[in-house]
């Protein structure tokens, strides 16, 4: 049984694929095929092909999508224990369909519907252009296909073209009402979305077909298993390693009957617990670990190791060290603090400094990615003033080089329109400002006023974040 359902599946790969356009219509042909072989003495197999042409042009030739195939399998025994499953198929060239296989008594039964599977028509041939495989005929109306002529327990579809009769189809998502959904903080982490979408006619609601967005190392599971009907209930278990894999995502719900066809999609926007733990790494927050991934854990572009410190490492249970550089630990290494202690956005208010008068602009407040990313490229700055000026020096040497111990060697300071003899040289006496504490300071807090608020919106997916507050 297992051989010839597999035996069916293998012939169907050789075709090629063509993205449907998304529009709603009805195609001008649509064709039904039907055959039935006989392998073996009491066992019958018969396969249905339905399937219509993409787009308006006049005859026959061009795309033809198959927008149903159905595999029957009748044995001279029962079948036991009784077979469910339901998956995608991956066709060769890319092409896919969702497979569903049943089995009641003596019939097995493979039904594949929806995803994008695609035959060609050419000079009333049937087959793939791309593999120059035509194993299918037109004569006037009537068409005789067949997957495999060298198969002979491959039956002999027949049909007829007919002219579809147009139907008024209507198609809408009518829940839920939100766009935003988050993996839970299980571990591993859950995300369910449940969508509901009406049609009209009513009687052909349960020809829905839904098509819900892949996302790379979480696996997809849906209720019903066909993810075909009114209602649909998607569920992704454990969270995938790329930060990239949340955001903006496309729910489809498309109907197809008898070559007229509508769609709708949905815009959804998914997450993950900021705080939880549940990344596939498990051992510091998912902030961290998605966030170090994006343009926010590299410094002016720079590839920086990045790891946890937490509230134990150096001085991160400081309530104001939000991130630390410390020389000799490990190459361009920043040790990011527990950001939970500025808040429930990780609010921060630092000063906008410059190196020409009034030195002192103004203040600028980050949230969430942005605090991540000023934060690192400030320890950044640490990092080159160690790696330019101090490394593999003594500490006679350092001082010599830096005779007001400001971490700006008295050559470099008149480069920057600093004084070789203050500490700090600008705003020293400053109730706030003296805070900075030296001219190296002021180059790494001046560095987090290019961290720009809101260009890194795009990858904050944590909730809460910039995203979903």
């Amino acid at each position: 049984m297992k051989k010839a359902f597999l035996l069916v599946l293998v012939i169907i790969v050789m075709y090629p694929l063509l993205v449907l356009a998304g529009t709603t219509q009805c195609s001008k042909y649509h064709l039904r095929m039907e055959g039935t072989s006989v392998p073996l003495e009491g066992y019958t197999y018969t396969e249905i092909v339905e399937m219509h042409k993409v787009g308006q042009a006049a005859g026959y030739d061009g795309k033809w999508q198959v927008d149903n195939l159905t595999q029957i399998n009748t044995y001279p025994h029962q079948i036991n224990p009784p077979v469910f499953v339901v998956n995608t198929v991956d066709f060769r060239d890319g092409q896919w369909m969702f497979c569903q296989t049943s089995s009641a008594g003596n019939v097995l039964t493979n039904v594949c519907f929806g995803g994008e599977y695609y035959l060609d028509v050419l000079n009333n041939r049937i087959g793939s252009r791309k593999h120059g495989n035509w194993p299918g005929k037109i004569n006037g109306k009537q068409a005789k296909f067949q997957f495999d002529p060298n198969n002979r327990n491959e039956p002999v579809l027949t049909g007829e073209i007919r002219t579809p009769e147009k139907k008024k189809l209507t198609l809408s998502i009518v829940s839920p009402a939100n766009d935003k959904f988050a993996f839970n903080w299980d571990n591993p982490g859950v995300m369910e979305m449940i969508f509901q979408a009406k049609v009209t006619p009513t009687q052909y609601e349960q020809d829905i077909q839904w098509t819900f967005p892949e996302i790379q190392g979480s696996t997809r599971t849906m209720d019903p298993p066909s993810g075909r009907g009114p209602h649909v209930k998607v569920t992704y278990k454990g969270l995938p390693e790329d930060n990239n894999e949340f955001g903006p995502k496309t729910v489809q719900a498309v109907v197809n009957v008898g070559g007229c066809q509508t769609e709708e999609t949905r815009k959804v926007k998914l997450f993950y617990i900021r705080d939880a733990k549940n990344n596939p790494g498990g051992q510091v927050p998912n902030w961290l670990y998605y966030w170090k991934q994006t343009p926010a854990g590299k410094p002016r572009g720079q590839l920086v190791n990045i790891e946890w410190g937490g509230t134990t490492f150096g001085a991160c249970a400081n309530p104001n060290t939000l991130a630390q550089y410390t020389p000799n630990y490990a190459h361009a290494t920043i040790h990011v603090c527990n950001l939970n202690k500025l808040g429930v956005n990780f609010e921060n208010t630092f000063p906008v400094l410059s190196l020409s008068s009034p030195y002192h602009i103004g203040w600028a407040t980050s949230k969430h990615i942005d605090t991540f990313a000023t934060a690192i490229i400030h320890e950044y700055v640490h990092w080159l003033a160690y790696h330019d000026w101090k490394h593999g020096k003594t500490n006679d040497q350092l001082h010599a080089e830096d005779s007001d111990e400001d971490g700006v060697p008295d050559s470099a300071e008149p480069g920057f329109g600093f004084d070789e003899h203050k500490f700090q040289t600008h705003f020293a006496d400053h109730p706030q400002l003296k805070g900075i504490k030296g001219d190296e300071e002021w180059l790494a807090y001046m560095s987090m006023s290019e961290i720009k608020i809101g260009t890194l919106d795009q990858y904050d997916w944590g909730y809460p974040g910039k995203n979903w507050p």
